[in-house]
């Protein structure tokens, strides 16, 4: 009987061995290849008007002639809108074979805080959209002092203060819905018990931010509907007791 020394043996391992291997080089070789044959060669910008499509795909960081498989759409998405205060929301999309589109939605200028001489424009989220030398057009915000404003921040009125900021977004958002920011001159958040704007030449009294339908789909229709001449600085208050708004 011959002697089986020097002779290769197979054992059940090694089939698992040669399909890990080869399925390894088939995935470096799917890779290289959408590296080397899906490449970005056109990046479209969408919706934008504060900002040009140069402005917005410099600080992506997307570039052409690099893998559409590699990019990190996310990231993209955090860099335009941290670089870029009115962008409101941004999606990357790639559109095989090469192209990347980039989606923004900006956001809408609402009302405006002084502080330190400056001026500063916001949204309806509070966000901070600008700084400006001039008066901008908009509401003014009253009775407070933005903390360390900076293009691309939310307000901030210090800590413990957090209440503030959301009765002041509340009503501004609500005052949008119903369309009433157009005639809206000043908001004053100084005392949430008693927030008070000026809307076509009346002092309006609404109390706090709660029952905000009530106030301004129901009782501020009505008023405006009977009341239909520019006010001349007379308040208007709501009356919590009787659910309704009265001359003061």
């Amino acid at each position: 009987m011959g002697s089986t020394k020097g002779r290769n043996r197979y054992t059940p391992g090694d089939g698992a061995l040669y399909v890990t291997v080869a399925v390894a080089f088939i995935l470096i070789a799917a890779i290289t290849a959408m590296g080397l044959f899906f490449k970005i060669t056109d990046i479209t910008v969408e919706g934008a008007e504060k900002y040009t499509q140069s402005q917005i795909i410099a600080v992506s960081g997307i570039e052409k002639d690099t893998s559409i498989f590699f990019l990190n759409s996310s990231a993209a998405e955090i860099a335009i809108k941290s670089a870029l205060p009115y962008v409101d929301t941004v999606k990357v999309v790639r559109r095989l074979p090469g192209t990347v589109s980039i989606r923004i939605t900006e956001a809408v200028s609402a009302a405006y805080i002084s502080s330190g001489g400056s001026y500063y424009i916001v949204d309806l989220a509070g966000r901070i959209l600008e700084k400006s030398s001039y008066v901008p057009q908009g509401v003014e915000i009253r009775g407070v002092e933005p903390v360390d404003p900076e293009a691309g921040k939310t307000l901030s009125f210090g800590e413990n203060e957090s209440a503030r900021l959301r009765a002041l977004t509340d009503v501004l958002k609500k005052a949008s819905e119903c369309g009433r920011l157009d005639r809206m001159a000043w908001i004053d958040i100084s005392n949430l018990s008693a927030i008070t704007f000026d809307y076509n030449g009346y002092r309006f009294n609404i109390g706090t931010a709660e029952e905000l339908d009530l106030k301004f789909d129901d009782l501020l229709s009505k008023f405006l509907a009977a009341n239909k001449d520019p006010g001349n600085g007379q308040n208007v208050y709501y009356d919590d007791n009787l659910k309704g708004l009265r001359f003061w």
